[in-house]
């Protein structure tokens, strides 16, 4: 495993001159990357009510709009400052353009942009799309998701290199393909609803019966979603054919029972959940033999759970993948993440969870204990499902340390580790 080497480093000497200045007093520097540093140059420009429609929705734009309510005397402001200009130095060349909008301030642009208040978030804006980015505000991992944003909301499988595309994605994100007649109306409006959830599913097509074979897909207008760890797709009805149905249906269903925490999905999954929703966190070392099975249990776990996909959430996080979070985590729910994989119900904003026996669990010969292994956990997820096992008793709890949010990863290593509703 590759170290971690990429950090932000700031030094902070004064205030920040204008918009096409350059700001001397500002100096930001990757470690790892010793001949990477911001050249002194502000990219940004601010963007109010007024002129926020007429720029970011102009013909041929690509813009990145950063919403926030950070003020210049704010603790975070650094990082901020360098997170933003680092990447911009890095995007401008390719034709992105950097805004900033102050949330306090603009409060109707705020609402208009469905941003909430006190949220800081980041809109990429591209060819009349609007993309959400989800990720740690770390230079390296925003780059490169902007790098990979397509160009078009829905992929034509047509080629074999097209197919792996839609496949290395297996239990990556949940992805939605579709068979169609090339050109046809119902295809318009398959995409026109890919738009809206771009940077969040990935959309998929064939438009000849060549590719609809290799997939599955055995009648034209089919739409199938396929959900990380679900062996089987859902398919959507036959009656669903616009923009609209195949939004509603998207929306529907798009929760997985299972995902994976990643870098680029951190802010999207480490979070509570909605009201009728349990989350479950999962602690898991894929690489060590104990995690493996762990690993091939919660896939069966996954799947036996399908009924409750949108109502039960399990999140599965690599410690290998956030190494630096590791003490932050045991510290926050008291247990032993290095001794091997831990799996609770959790409450993040409160930082307390109830954790699963794991001497229950037989890891050391799992295809022996498969079974026995799978019911003792089926049952405890039972219990969550039907209300036994709860975090309300601990409610009344005072807890000083009470963040909305915990705090952010660290930046990134170079690791690269049928049935219709």
């Amino acid at each position: 495993m590759l170290p971690r080497l990429v950090f932000i480093i700031l030094i902070i000497a004064g205030a920040i001159h204008g918009a096409t200045k350059q700001k001397s007093d500002l100096s930001c520097m990757f470690l790892g990357y010793p001949d990477l540093e911001y050249d002194g140059f502000d990219r940004t420009e601010t963007l109010t009510e007024k002129n926020f429609n007429k720029t970011v929705f102009a013909d041929d734009t690509k813009s990145v709009v950063f919403f926030n309510d950070i003020e210049e005397d704010d603790n975070e402001f650094d990082q901020f400052e360098c997170f933003l200009q680092l990447s911009a130095q890095i995007m401008t060349k390719r034709g992105y353009n950097f805004y900033t909008v102050n949330t306090t301030r603009e409060t109707k642009l705020r609402k208009q942009e469905e941003v909430e208040k006190g949220e800081d978030t980041i809109h990429v804006y591209k060819d009349g799309y609007k993309i959400e980015y989800n990720g740690v505000r770390d230079p390296e991992t925003f780059v490169s998701w902007l790098m990979d944003i397509p160009d078009d909301p829905v992929t034509i499988i047509n080629d074999n290199h097209d197919l792996e595309e839609f496949e290395n994605l297996e239990d990556e994100v949940v992805r939605v393909v579709g068979y169609f007649e090339p050109g046809s109306a119902a295809l318009r409006e398959f995409e026109e609803a890919a738009e809206d959830f771009m940077g969040e599913i990935e959309f998929f097509a064939v438009v000849t019966s060549k590719w609809a074979r290799k997939l599955g897909l055995k009648r034209i207008a089919e739409v199938q979603m396929y959900r990380p760890f679900e062996d089987e797709p859902l398919y959507a009805p036959q009656t669903v054919d616009t923009e609209d149905e195949f939004e509603d249906w998207v929306e529907k269903n798009k929760e997985p029972v299972m995902q994976k925490l990643t870098l680029q999905n951190y802010f999207n999954v480490w979070k509570d959940p909605e009201e009728d929703e349990k989350l479950v966190l999962v602690f898991c070392d894929e690489e060590t033999r104990e995690g493996r099975a762990m690993f091939k249990l919660l896939k069966k776990l996954a799947e036996e759970n399908r009924e409750h996909a949108g109502t039960l959430e399990i999140v599965l996080a690599d410690p290998d993948e956030f190494p630096l979070m590791v003490d932050v985590w045991e510290e926050m729910f008291g247990i032993d993440i290095e001794e091997g994989p831990q799996i609770g119900l959790v409450d993040v904003s409160e930082k307390e969870g109830i954790w699963f026996d794991m001497s229950q669990l037989n890891l050391d010969d799992p295809k022996k204990h498969q079974d026995s292994n799978l019911e003792a956990l089926q049952t405890w997820i039972d219990q969550i499902m039907d209300g036994s096992i709860t975090l309300d008793d601990d409610d009344d709890d005072n807890d000083d340390d009470d963040d909305d949010e915990p705090p952010p990863p660290p930046p990134p290593s170079k690791k690269k580790s049928k049935k219709e509703l």
